[in-house]
């Protein structure tokens, strides 16, 4: 039986998008957007929470939101945890 981990720092960053609805909203705005242009919005914040020294790690699972099927599978979560 195949486990995988998921990073603390995605973990964190779904909790986040179900207890603030500005984070969320926009979260959830970028499932309209082409993948390139949804990749450039992860990849800028994650750069400027590294800048700003920032949670390393959160920055990381931002970065890594990058990953189509990562954005889905925490979209999917996010939606069923608020009833959307």
């Amino acid at each position: 039986m195949r486990t995988s981990k998921i990073p603390e720092g995605i973990i964190r960053f779904a909790h986040a998008l179900v207890e603030n609805a500005p984070l969320r909203s926009w979260f959830l705005s970028l499932e309209s957007l082409p993948a390139s242009l949804r990749r450039s919005a992860f990849t800028q914040m994650a750069e400027q929470m590294r800048s700003g020294k920032k949670d390393a790690e959160l920055a990381k699972a931002i970065s890594a939101l990058v990953q189509p099927e990562l954005y889905a599978a925490v979209r999917k979560s996010v939606r069923e945890r608020c009833g959307l």
